[in-house]
């Protein structure tokens, strides 16, 4: 399927939970506080 500009639209699948730093990680580095790793893996 191909979106608005002709690109053909690539889905994704999560694969997990969103994973944010702890108190610790914070506390360290206070830039951490808006960090979230988001893991995906294409459809085929």
């Amino acid at each position: 399927e191909k979106d608005v500009f002709g690109n053909i639209e690539v889905p994704m699948q999560k694969v997990g939970k969103l994973i944010v730093p702890d108190a610790k990680e914070v506390k360290i580095n206070n830039r951490a506080r808006s960090a979230k790793l988001r893991i995906a893996t294409l459809k085929k």
